[in-house]
């Protein structure tokens, strides 16, 4: 690595007219700027890409004319900013805001510690209150923000350091938690660690990539940070529409496929079961019924190549599911989410169920 180190930003854009000039002039106020910026524009038809052309000409722009998704998008930056060869890539949603010192305590960090393969900034709703410090992921698959709209106030300084995934995050005396994976929101990346973990699941399309890419790293051994002095601010909108339940539900199963071994399936099964029953019942009330049987249909059209790359991670994998498993979570704790079921029968007995059963995986 050079003295001076090579940091790429990236950014998938779709229809953000509304934020990418906002966003890249926040890239340049700084002390630590990037030696290029890469927007892919992914089938906008409003004014992002003319926002990017006429006002940013120093920003590299690649153009298609349809959406790609936002895993093929993001990749997309990916594979354009290894070809500059850089030492670190910085991949950003569109809709996000960098402080001041964001670039300089993540490449700070980077250079001190150079063995990772994400850093995960500290993403904020607003300037005091946090949106994730690290998002978690349920033994079920479903995936939330941690610590969503906890005040920025009660990180106190022994949370300040880095931490690393997995390793409890005390906010007070009676309050642990820990993150599973960190947000696509915001991903440092370390080049050459992501040549070796690979690039985001293009099955996915969209949601859950992020834990995707995530875990397939933690099970290959490699380090992922919450770097919580590195704050950045996300124009987050925390509604649950009907086309992100389509998504989240289809690849959370997929992410249970391709990650827990055999027995792990086996063991939850009655409960995934169980919890299918929930969600189908509460996808009628809802309105989303058909898309919650769409996502089945879609699930067994990708089965072929997902069961291809869940033969690759098992074979591949360094930790056993008893290690992997230690930091998901028992409960379904999101802010947003607060329907009565949830709160006083699915998260306590699921919550006990989990804990009986983690203690019976040896594997």
């Amino acid at each position: 690595m050079t003295d001076r180190p090579k940091l790429i930003v990236g950014i998938p854009c779709h229809n953000g007219a509304e934020y990418i000039r906002d966003l890249l002039l926040s890239l340049g106020q700084g002390e630590v700027k990037p030696d290029l910026i890469i927007v892919v524009d992914n089938g906008s038809n409003d004014r992002s890409a003319e926002i990017v052309r006429n006002e940013f000409p120093e920003v590299k722009l690649l153009q298609y004319k349809e959406s790609l998704g936002y895993a093929k998008a993001s990749n997309l930056c990916l594979k354009e900013a290894l070809k500059q060869n850089p030492d670190y890539i910085l991949l950003l949603n569109q809709d996000i805001i960098c402080k001041k010192d964001t670039l300089k305590e993540l490449v700070s960090f980077a250079n001190k510690c150079r063995n990772f393969f994400i850093l995960s900034p500290l993403i904020l709703c607003d300037s005091g209150f946090i949106q994730t410090s690290g998002d978690i992921l349920h033994f079920l698959g479903f995936g939330y923000s941690g610590n969503y709209k906890l005040p920025l106030c009660k990180f106190k300084p022994s949370q300040l350091a880095p931490l690393e995934m997995c390793q409890p995050i005390s906010i007070n005396l009676s309050t642990k938690t820990w993150f599973t994976y960190a947000s696509g929101a915001a991903m440092f990346f370390c080049a050459k660690s992501l040549k070796k973990v690979g690039m985001f699941d293009e099955d996915f399309i969209m949601y859950h990539e992020d834990s995707d890419i995530s875990l397939r790293a933690r099970l290959l051994g490699e380090k992922i940070f919450l770097i919580p002095k590195a704050h950045l601010i996300h124009r987050y909108n925390p509604t649950i529409t009907h086309f992100r339940w389509y998504w989240s539900e289809r690849n959370r199963i997929l992410i249970l496929i391709k990650f827990y071994k055999l027995p792990t399936l086996i063991l939850i099964f009655p409960l995934f079961i169980f919890m299918e029953i929930g969600v189908i019942g509460f996808s009628f009330l809802d309105g989303w019924l058909d898309l919650k049987m769409k996502s089945y249909r879609s699930i067994l059209s990708v089965m072929d190549k997902i069961l291809k790359k869940r033969k690759d991670i098992q074979k591949k994998r360094k930790l056993s599911d008893k290690e992997f498993l230690k930091c998901f979570s028992s409960t379904f704790n999101f802010a947003v989410v607060t329907h009565p079921l949830l709160k006083y029968i699915v998260n306590p007995v699921f919550g006990i169920l989990w804990k009986i059963l983690y203690f019976f995986i040896f594997w």
